[in-house]
């Protein structure tokens, strides 16, 4: 039975711009669809106007609007959220732990995933916040924001207007950590210390904020989870090449842009689809990203890192399994004996087959060998080297971890990418299938605990798991989560590479991007 209720008495917090009224749930003050900003399409955010009187904080604000269809997963993956689309997508939702005597408690800001084109701030149940500032004594922030073409829509060529359209999207989020940093306090938390922490593509825009000039003053720290992999950022050429397709598309010439400013959103969608068909781009979606310029350094795995926040601490995360190369039911692997494995993995890697298995029986004892042709590159080999090279510019606050834990799911399959992220925040009875008896509850106590200890102390150490060593450039120190957890010291870099070699890397953003 669930233990907490609904108060009567609903807080009421007095912001810079006007006064906000959540609803208080259990001990925790809940304020959703908070506006940190105002945009005009295609251009950089701005503050918002004051307001008299009391606003209503009660539900989810709109959502950025997607260029392709929704694709829920299984039931048991968990619960997909659907909100209302709209352009004017800039708010925030704040779970604040009730406070006492003027406390300021730490502040975790979350960024979805979905690369730069899709998700939202809630897009899946379990991306609440209840339960992490319950129990962690957190402030716990998500953020909506511009995405895809309205976030990334490159008009430089156009006007000093448009100069930094390309980057409106995270151009937003540093709006966000501005009121953050300003009105954060007012909900009882510290804007002095300030987690940022996203998933996959929100991972990325994690990295990114590390690379701004204008973002350093807005936050302490980052957890990257599963958020590096090649290519992310907008290729040059095919921004610019997109964005005068689309133009064209929509019969505007060079010297009316202004127009595509109120072009109906459907339209213009439709144009820059057809744009990229055009010019032989798988999809359009993808193509729209950031691109470093004056403004934005670029991402630290294709620029180097910025010198602007180096020195803050990170800790990055991949899993075994995030996008695997095959899928096996469960049927096929039960009727599998050891030599039909072998086999199997000869079909797979030919002449290399033997070599790989001894590395991943060397990496992964306790594993089975057919969890080998899940094993990810994609996001653990520039993972790694992006970790190692901020090591090298900042020493001794880097960790990384990697979950190897086997799911119950399909006859047992290594962690899927983003099932990481209800442990961390204590919802893993949202996603059915990651809540086995004892292990569900253990790998959410050993995930969320080092996620606070980070938030809070800038270190992710804690009871549940072996002293966990910073990464160096000399010892690749990788913490294994899984049903036993170990420190391990590069204990998968000959097996990745050697995978690398043989160019089984798969990168769905690039491989989206041109046919």
């Amino acid at each position: 039975m669930n233990q907490y209720v609904f108060e009567p008495v609903k807080p009421v917090v007095e912001t810079k711009f006007g006064k906000l009224r959540g609803v208080t749930y259990g001990d925790v003050n809940i304020f959703l669809g908070v506006k940190y900003a105002t945009a005009r399409r295609f251009h950089m955010p701005e503050e918002q106007e004051p307001w008299e009187g009391v606003k209503n904080a009660y539900a989810h604000g709109p959502v950025a609007p997607l260029m392709g269809g929704h694709n829920p997963f299984d039931i048991y993956r968990g619960l997909h959220l659907l909100q209302v689309e709209r352009e004017d997508c800039q708010n925030l939702n704040i779970w604040a732990p009730k406070t006492l005597n003027g406390e300021k408690k730490p502040v975790f800001v979350w960024m979805h995933g979905g690369g730069f084109f899709g998700g939202n701030a809630f897009e899946e149940y379990s991306f609440d916040g209840f339960n992490l500032a319950h129990y962690g004594d957190i402030v716990f922030v998500s953020i909506n924001h511009r995405l895809n073409i309205l976030g990334h829509f490159n008009l430089a060529a156009y006007g000093e207007e448009y100069k930094n359209s390309v980057n409106a999207g995270i151009a937003d989020l540093v709006a966000a950590l501005k009121w953050i940093h300003e009105n954060i306090a007012a909900f009882g938390g510290d804007p002095n210390n300030v987690t940022l922490c996203g998933h996959s593509g929100g991972g990325a825009k994690v990295c990114s904020m590390f690379q701004i000039e204008e973002a350093k003053d807005y936050f302490s720290r980052g957890i990257c989870m599963s958020g590096v992999v090649p290519k992310q950022e907008a290729d040059p050429e095919d921004s610019v090449a997109i964005a005068a397709a689309t133009l064209k598309e929509l019969n505007i010439g060079d010297d009316e842009v202004d127009k595509v400013c109120d072009v109906p959103l459907n339209e213009l969608i439709d144009a820059a689809n057809r744009a990229a068909k055009s010019l032989g781009m798988r999809s359009a979606a993808f193509v729209f990203a950031p691109m470093h310029n004056d403004w934005y350094y670029g991402l630290p795995n294709e620029a180097g890192w910025a010198p602007y926040s180096i020195e803050k601490p990170m800790m990055f995360g991949t899993v075994l399994g995030e996008f695997p190369r095959v899928r096996l039911t469960p049927e096929q692997k039960e009727a599998m004996t050891e030599a039909d494995k072998i086999a199997f993995m000869k079909e797979q890697y030919g002449d290399k087959a033997e070599e790989l298995i001894d590395l991943f029986r060397k990496a992964y004892p306790s594993h089975d060998i057919i969890d080998l042709p899940y094993t990810d590159l994609t996001f653990r080999i520039p993972t790694r080297n992006t970790a190692i090279a901020k090591s090298k510019l900042s020493p001794d606050n880097t960790w990384v971890y990697l979950c190897s834990y086997d799911t119950i799911e399909d006859g047992n399959v290594p962690m899927w990418h983003g099932g990481d992220v209800c442990y961390a925040f204590m919802n893993e009875d949202r996603v059915f299938v990651l809540n086995e008896a004892i292990y569900g509850q253990k790998l959410s106590q050993i995930f969320s605990t080092s996620f606070l200890n980070f938030i809070k102390y800038g270190d992710p150490n804690n009871k549940y798991l072996p002293v966990w060593k910073p990464l160096t450039e000399d010892h690749h120190y990788t913490m294994i989560i899984d049903r036993e957890c170990e420190l391990a010291d590069g204990h998968d870099d000959k097996l990745v590479d050697l995978l690398n070699d043989l160019g089984l890397t798969f990168n769905p953003a690039a491989n989206a991007k041109r046919k």
